[in-house]
C-alpha cells in the first residue's frame, strides 16, 4: 500500500527551525567524536522517558560506541516487553569503572530529576539534553528543548532520521510507546498533527499498536488494581467541586508486591465538571509526590514550580514534605489563588 503523501515520513521535519537543526549537528558532532556515553532520565520513568532512552540507545549502537544506561528508579514491569530494556541499570548496579565522555539526559527538567544519577556527573562531561518540558532548566552542553513536541521520544525520533538511522519494527515500536503514553493515547492536549502522523509512520515501520495496548494497558497487578481501589476511596472535591483530589499513603506502597501509579491521577479527570485534578502518592513516609492535572487554561506547571517542581500547562508534578491533610491544605490554598484569577 502506497502512502498518502509521498513525503509522509519527512512532514513532521517542516516544523524543525534552524536552531534545533543546528542542535542536531552539534549532538552529531558529540556523537561521532565520542565513544563512551552515559544515559539517563528522571526517577520514576514513565513511558515516553524509557522509550526515549532505548531509542537514543539503538541510535549510539548503531553508531558502534560503548553504551550505559543509568536510572534511579525500577521500570515498570509492564514496559519490559520493549527491545533493548534488559541493558537499563540501577544506579547502585552501574559499573563505578566506567568513565562516559558524555551524559544523555532525556525528558528531564532539570538535574535534580536524575535523583541519586545526578552525583555521577563531572565537570569535564559533555551533557546532552533533550526534552519537551516548557520548565527544563537549560544545564547541557547541547540543548534540544521543544514544548510544542508531544514527548522527549518524538524529538529522539527526529534526531535518528537526522542521523539517517533506520526505523526498524523495535525502534517504531519504542517511539509509538512513547507518544501514547505522554499522550493519553491521543486524549490529551499535547496530540499534535505531527504526532499522529509519525504513529502512523510507525505503524508503517513495524509497531502494532494492539500488541503494545495490551502490554502497556491490560497488564494491571492485583496489588495495583487494590492500590487504585484504595485511592479511589479518598477522592474529595473542593471549591464547589472545581477541584478534585485523592492519595495513596506509604503503607500501601510497602507492600510486598509494588504499585505501579501511573495513571492514576487519569481517573480524577474523568470525572465531570472538575477543572483541576492532583493525586499525591506517598512515596516515603511524611514524603508525597503530587501529580497536578488540568482540564483548562490553568496552568498547574506554575502550581507545581511554587513548590519545586514543574512540568507542563496541563500536567505537572512536585515533591512536598508533611503530612497527608498539610499537602493537601497547601496544594489547595495555591490552587485557589489561581482559581480566584479565572
Amino acid at each position: 500500500m502506497k502512502p498518502r503523501c509521498k513525503n509522509l515520513e519527512w512532514r513532521f521535519m517542516r516544523p524543525l527551525n534552524k536552531k534545533i537543526l543546528s542542535q542536531f549537528h552539534r549532538i552529531q558532532d558529540i556523537i561521532d567524536n565520542n565513544d563512551r556515553f552515559l544515559i539517563s532520565t528522571h526517577i520514576n520513568p514513565d513511558g515516553d522517558a524509557i522509550s526515549s532512552v532505548l531509542v537514543f540507545y539503538a541510535l549510539l549502537q548503531y553508531k558502534k560506541k560503548t553504551v550505559q544506561i543509568c536510572i534511579q528508579d525500577v521500570v515498570p514491569e509492564k514496559f519490559n516487553f520493549l527491545s533493548g530494556v534488559e541493558a537499563i541499570q540501577k544506579a547502585e548496579e552501574m559499573d563505578d569503572l566506567f568513565n562516559p565522555e558524555a551524559l544523555v539526559i532525556l525528558d528531564s527538567a532539570d538535574l535534580n530529576r536524575l535523583g541519586c544519577v545526578k552525583d555521577r556527573i563531572k565537570k569535564n562531561h559533555l551533557v546532552i539534553n533533550i526534552d519537551h518540558h516548557a520548565s527544563n532548566q537549560r544545564f547541557g552542553n547541547v540543548n534540544v528543548v521543544d514544548d510544542s513536541e508531544s514527548s522527549a521520544v518524538e524529538i529522539v525520533y527526529q534526531l535518528t532520521r537526522y542521523m539517517k538511522m533506520p526505523t526498524t519494527p523495535e525502534v517504531a515500536t519504542l517511539v509509538y510507546t512513547g507518544i501514547i503514553c505522554d499522550t493519553g493515547s491521543f486524549r490529551f492536549p499535547n496530540t499534535s498533527e505531527r504526532s499522529l502522523e509519525v504513529c502512523a509512520e510507525m505503524v508503517k515501520s513495524g509497531a502494532v499498536p494492539e500488541y503494545i495496548a495490551e502490554k502497556i494497558y491490560y497488564r494491571m497487578s492485583r496489588q495495583t488494581i487494590k492500590g487504585l481501589a484504595s485511592a479511589l476511596a479518598t477522592v474529595e472535591f473542593h471549591y464547589e467541586g472545581r477541584v478534585c483530589c485523592m492519595y495513596l499513603s506509604y503503607e500501601i506502597l510497602k507492600e510486598a508486591e509494588p504499585v505501579d501509579t501511573e495513571g492514576f491521577v487519569d481517573y480524577l479527570m474523568a470525572v465531570d465538571e472538575t477543572e483541576v485534578e492532583f493525586f499525591m502518592l506517598e512515596k516515603s513516609p511524611g514524603c508525597f509526590r503530587v501529580s497536578l492535572r488540568s482540564k483548562n487554561t490553568l496552568d498547574v506547571n506554575g502550581v507545581a514550580r511554587k513548590f519545586g517542581g514543574g512540568g507542563h500547562v496541563r500536567a505537572a508534578g512536585c515533591t512536598i514534605n508533611g503530612n497527608v491533610e498539610e499537602v493537601k491544605f497547601r496544594l489547595l490554598v495555591e490552587l485557589g489563588v489561581y482559581l480566584d484569577g479565572k
